[in-house]
C-alpha cells in the first residue's frame, strides 16, 4: 500500500510499567475481595490467596517474558504461539484474542464504565448504552493520532488509579481505630475446603489478569528485550503489594460480617475512613480505573488484530494492517476493533462471549508456557532474558495456569464445549483467507 507508515520504537520502560499498572488496576480489586473472603473461609487465608495469586501471576509473566526475549512482536502471546507451534494453532489463538476476547472485553467494560458513571449522573438503559458507545468512540479516536499520546495517558492513568489506593492504605493504617483481628479462624463453613480455596484463588487471579497486554508492545518499545521483563517484574511486584495491603486494611477496618456481605469492598473501606464522601470518591475512582483499563485494552485489541492482518488471517487484511503515514498509528485496526466492540455492545452478545473468555485465555497461556521448555531443549535461539530459577518458576506458572483452566472447565463444562465450537468456527475463515482470498500471497509480516 502506498504511503505506508511504520510503528515507532519509542515506548520507554516507565511507560511500559505504567501501561501494565493501569491495565491491571481495574474494578476487580474493589469488587472481588468479598468473594475471595467468602471462599477462603478466614481473613488470614484470604490474604494468603492474594499473595499466592500474585506469585503465580509473576511466575507466568516472567516465563512469557523469556519467550518475548527471542522475538518481541506486536502480536504478543499469539505471535509466540504462532512461531513455535505453527500457523494453525497460532491462528486459533489470534482468532480468540482478536475476534472474541478483545472486542467482547471492550464492550463489557464500556457498559461497566457507563454504569459507574450512572451512579453520579443517573441514566436509563438506552442512555447508558449511548454513553458506552461514546466511551468506545472517544477512546478509539484518541488513539488514532498518537501512540505516544496514548502511552502518556496511561502514565497519568496509572498515577490516578494507584495514588488513591495508596492513600486509602496509608489512611487505613493511621486512622483505622480499633482493629479487627486478621487470623485463620473460620468465619464460614465451606462444604469442601479444597474446592473453596480453589474458588478463592480463581477470584484473586482474575484481578491480576491483564498483564498480557504489555507483551503486545514488544515491537514499539525502545529496548523490548531488556525492558519488557523489567516492566513485568516492577509492575507486578507493585501490584501484588498494593492488592495485598488493600485487603489487609479492609479486613482491619471492617467488622467481618460487613466484609463478608458488602457488594463493594472498596466503597466500604472508603466510607469507613471518610464517611459518605468516601463512597462518592470510590465511585469516581472505579469509573477512572475502568476507563484507563479500557484505554489499554484498545491498544491490545488493535495490536492483536494488526498481527492477524499481517498474516492474511482475516478478510480485509490489506486494509486493516495499514499504518497511517503521518501519525504512524494502526488507524484502520483501531477502526475495526472499535466497530466490532460497538456492534457487540449494541447487540448484547458480549455477555455470552465474556463467559467463554476465561477458558481459552488459560489454554493458550499453557501452550506458551510449554514453549519455554521446548526452546530450552532445542537451544537454537539466542535469548536476552532467562527466567530465573528455571525450571521452578515456569513450573509454578504452568501449575497455576493448569489449575485455572481445570477450575474454569469444572465450574461450567457445558459452556466450555460451546466455546470449543465457537473457536472452531474460525478455521473455515482461516482456510478461506489462505486458500481463496490471499492464495499465493506472502504474509506481510514485519517481525
Amino acid at each position: 500500500m502506498e504511503n505506508e507508515g511504520k510503528l515507532q520504537q519509542n515506548i520507554t520502560l516507565v511507560q511500559a510499567i505504567a501501561f501494565c499498572v493501569a491495565q491491571v488496576i481495574g474494578t476487580g480489586i474493589f469488587l472481588k475481595p468479598t468473594p475471595v473472603l467468602q471462599s477462603a473461609g478466614s481473613t488470614g487465608m484470604a490474604s494468603l490467596m492474594w499473595v499466592l495469586a500474585g506469585v503465580i501471576t509473576m511466575c507466568t509473566a516472567l516465563t512469557i517474558a523469556e519467550l518475548a526475549s527471542y522475538n518481541p512482536s506486536v502480536g504478543g502471546m499469539t505471535a509466540y504461539i504462532t512461531q513455535y507451534n505453527g500457523k494453525r494453532i497460532g491462528f486459533l489463538s489470534g482468532w480468540f484474542f482478536a475476534i472474541l476476547n478483545d472486542p467482547g472485553t471492550l464492550a463489557a467494560n464500556s457498559i461497566a464504565t457507563a454504569t459507574f458513571l450512572s451512579a453520579i449522573i443517573p441514566m436509563n438503559d438506552w442512555q447508558l448504552r449511548v454513553c458506552a458507545f461514546l466511551i468506545i468512540l472517544l477512546l478509539c479516536l484518541s488513539q488514532m493520532f498518537s501512540v505516544q499520546g496514548t502511552m502518556q495517558t496511561q502514565l497519568v492513568g496509572a498515577f490516578i488509579q494507584a495514588t488513591p489506593l495508596v492513600a486509602v492504605i496509608i489512611a487505613g493504617l493511621i486512622m483505622g481505630g480499633a482493629p479487627h483481628d486478621i487470623n485463620f479462624s473460620l468465619i464460614g463453613d465451606p462444604d469442601s475446603p479444597g474446592v473453596s480455596l480453589g474458588l478463592a484463588l480463581l477470584s484473586a487471579m482474575w484481578v491480576y489478569d491483564g498483564w498480557q497486554a504489555t507483551a503486545n508492545l514488544g515491537e514499539e518499545m525502545a529496548n523490548p528485550k531488556r525492558d519488557f521483563p523489567r516492566a513485568i517484574f516492577a509492575s507486578l511486584t507493585f501490584l501484588t503489594v498494593l492488592f495485598v495491603m488493600f485487603n489487609l486494611v479492609g479486613f482491619n477496618l471492617m467488622p467481618i460480617d460487613e466484609a463478608l456481605t458488602t457488594d463493594n469492598f472498596g466503597a466500604s473501606i472508603s466510607t469507613a475512613l471518610f464517611g459518605n464522601v468516601g463512597n462518592f470518591i470510590m465511585a469516581l475512582l472505579m469509573m477512572a480505573c475502568s476507563l484507563f483499563t479500557m484505554n489499554a485494552e484498545v491498544v491490545q485489541a488493535t495490536r492483536d488484530i494488526l498481527y492477524q492482518a499481517r498474516h492474511n488471517n482475516i478478510p480485509g487484511s490489506k486494509w486493516i494492517r495499514h499504518i497511517h503515514p503521518k501519525y504512524n498509528t494502526p488507524m484502520n485496526a483501531i477502526i475495526t476493533q472499535g466497530t466490532l466492540s460497538i456492534l457487540l455492545m449494541l447487540t448484547g452478545t458480549f455477555e455470552s462471549i465474556s463467559l467463554l473468555i476465561i477458558f481459552f485465555t488459560w489454554i493458550f497461556t499453557i501452550i506458551a508456557l510449554f514453549d519455554v521448555f521446548k526452546l530450552r531443549r532445542q537451544n537454537k535461539l539466542q535469548r536476552t532474558f532467562s527466567v530465573p530459577l528455571y525450571p521452578i518458576i515456569p513450573l509454578i506458572g504452568l501449575v497455576g495456569a493448569a489449575f485455572m483452566l481445570i477450575s474454569s472447565i469444572s465450574s461450567d463444562p457445558g459452556r466450555f464445549v460451546i466455546g470449543i465450537i465457537v473457536l472452531a468456527i474460525g478455521l473455515p475463515v482461516y482456510y478461506f483467507c489462505h486458500k481463496v482470498l490471499y492464495k499465493g500471497e506472502e504474509d506481510a509480516t514485519a517481525d
